[in-house]
């Protein structure tokens, strides 16, 4: 054989879109109360309408005064924003490659999207609500932050004792618990420390069998629902495209809440338009959009975890 054969090889491609590891669209929305959520809204501002707690008087005379009760009643609002992703396929590059991206663009900006979200329900948890005031007939607002007592850790390794605690403190709020009331959003940060937990590994404590599986996600163990949040990263892996999860120097927020702490108005839901630019030289377009923001409704409903990231 020549010994210059080498010069015949030729390069194999695939006309196969990969698409890169990702969180594939919204993993928080399914864990609100369906009632927390205002879809086709219209409108600007959207609010959520509270009322406070009472108790039942005692009836000491049978024939007495009756007394009535006055509960409060107060408003959250929350003001929808609008968010897009988009992408131009032209068909100068897809006439000269093996690859039509449009089905991969097509799902990526949906996955985006989802993400987006996601953290606009992250930023309600944890960051200033909007309190909706009537005074006289003239409606205000003002911002209402998350309370310091809401918040534990001290960017420690998260243990069994800042869980209870996280738990404890809902339960002092008044907060329902029960199967699926209660969620704990982590990032892939605090895995090895969960892994780590006697209580949470062993089969003496659970039957979740976490080293199994390699995860606590989406997982019940300690009166929470598991949901492992993790950050939008570039295909090097090592470029953070947006931290979902709050991240300060080695200490990352951590959320456990009640799924009915939070509202989340919805004016539009994600869509998606595929359409020829003729201002671009006839180029398609693939624009996915959507409009909606949340807000936090209930402050005992949440408790913010500081906690080691790995």
């Amino acid at each position: 054989m020549a010994l210059n054969v080498d010069q015949t090889w030729v390069p194999r491609f695939h006309d196969q879109l990969l698409l890169t590891y990702q969180q594939q669209g919204s993993e928080i929305e399914k864990y609100l109360e369906p009632f927390m959520v205002h879809r086709d809204v219209k409108g600007a501002i959207d609010h959520f309408e509270r009322l406070g707690n009472v108790i039942a008087n005692d009836v000491i005379i049978p024939f007495g005064q009756t007394n009535i009760l006055n509960p409060g009643h107060s408003r959250r609002a929350v003001t929808l924003q609008s968010s897009d992703a988009a992408v131009l396929i032209s068909d100068e590059n897809t006439l000269r490659a093996m690859v039509n991206p449009q089905d991969g663009y097509t799902r990526t900006i949906a996955y985006a999207l989802g993400r987006r979200a996601d953290k606009h329900i992250i930023d309600a948890l944890l960051g200033n609500a909007q309190v909706a005031t009537t005074t006289n007939g003239v409606l205000t607002y003002a911002n209402q932050a998350l309370p310091s007592a809401r918040k534990l850790g001290t960017g420690i390794a998260i243990t069994l004792t800042n869980i209870i605690a996280a738990n404890e403190s809902l339960s002092k709020a008044g907060a329902p618990s029960g199967a699926g009331q209660r969620v704990m959003l982590y990032s892939p940060g605090q895995l090895r420390d969960i892994l780590a937990i006697t209580q949470a590994a062993s089969s003496d404590f659970t039957k979740n069998q976490i080293h199994d599986k390699g995860t606590i996600d989406e997982l019940n163990w300690e009166g929470f629902t598991w949901e492992e949040i993790a950050d939008v990263i570039k295909e090097d892996a090592t470029t953070v495209l947006q931290r979902m999860l709050p991240l300060t120097g080695t200490s990352r927020a951590c959320i456990a809440f009640h799924r009915g702490a939070v509202g989340l108005a919805v004016g539009r839901e994600i869509s998606t338009k595929i359409r020829e630019r003729p201002d671009l030289n006839d180029s398609i377009q693939v624009r996915s959009v959507m409009m909606q923001e949340a807000v936090r409704v209930w402050e005992g409903g949440v408790v913010e975890i500081d906690v080691l990231e790995n």
